[in-house]
């Protein structure tokens, strides 16, 4: 159990990477995939995937399903509330080696356990490590690193007009080759996230990435798909948003129900 609640922490921590599957996921067309002629601003993908990023970024908060599967993933599905004031996420996570359910609030990382008896969560000592930065970027999905790839791209087009949770959005699409995306210098993704997201992605073995968004009308991204071919084969992450400004507070479990990390290995080592 502590090698999978350390394994799963790493899953957080530290993100997929995404493949295959173009426009999959439950998207459906609208009116044909026909566009409105006088909605010129929605003919650049550049200008609305930025706004878009902005857009989300000014978000008080918002519900993130992520869903990904690859040769060493058969499959996952994490749902993540994100909170940005007072910073909080709440997330919960099922893959092949089991679930997991943490709390990022206060500079602190709560897990669920029933390991303990009276106490329902225990904190990790994670070495140093900054667990709220990682918290929040990981709930906040890679909206950031797809928008601005796909806007930084010149295949990047727009595809269709289709629906999301009975939601009309924009559907662009672009593929990604990250030599390219490693030299980009404009406006639409900063040196340290392109950087981050470049490393990453090679570090999987990919060349270049598919990245589907579906943009709401209202500039709110509904839905983000990143595919690619590493050389065990290919991979998929999916994120779909929603819930905007409207989701649950997040806070830290009640003191009372918390066990230390001392007290968690010492319940496991009883059991």
């Amino acid at each position: 159990m502590l090698a999978a609640a350390g394994a799963a922490l790493t899953m957080v921590l530290t993100g997929c990477g995404g493949d295959a599957g173009q426009g999959k996921g439950g998207s459906d067309r609208a009116g044909g995939g026909s566009r409105s002629d006088d909605d010129s601003r929605r003919t650049d993908p550049r200008a609305v995937l930025m706004a878009a990023a902005e857009k989300m970024d000014a978000q008080p908060s918002y519900k993130t399903i992520q869903t990904g599967h690859g040769p060493d993933d058969p499959g996952s599905r994490s749902e993540m509330l994100f909170q940005r004031k007072p910073s909080a996420t709440d997330m919960k996570t099922k893959s092949a080696t089991g679930s997991q359910h943490m709390i990022f609030a206060g500079g602190n990382v709560y897990v669920k356990t029933d390991a303990i008896p009276g106490k329902s969560w225990y904190t990790m000592d994670l070495g140093g490590a900054d667990d709220g930065d990682a918290g929040q970027s990981r709930a906040a999905g890679y909206i950031t690193e797809f928008a601005g790839a796909l806007a930084a791209t010149d295949s990047t087009a727009w595809v269709a007009e289709e629906k999301v949770a009975g939601r009309p959005a924009d559907h662009y699409r672009g593929t990604v080759v990250l030599d390219r995306l490693a030299s980009y210098d404009g406006p639409a993704m900063k040196k340290d996230v392109r950087d981050s997201y470049v490393q990453l992605a090679k570090k999987q073995g990919m060349k270049s990435v598919v990245i589907d968004m579906w943009v709401g009308k209202d500039d709110l991204v509904l839905k983000a798909q990143e595919s690619g071919t590493t050389p065990k084969g290919q991979q998929q992450l999916t994120e779909e948003y929603s819930d905007f400004g409207a989701v649950p507070t997040v806070t830290a479990p009640p003191a009372k129900t918390v066990a230390t990390w001392d007290e968690f290995v010492a319940g496991m080592g009883k059991s």
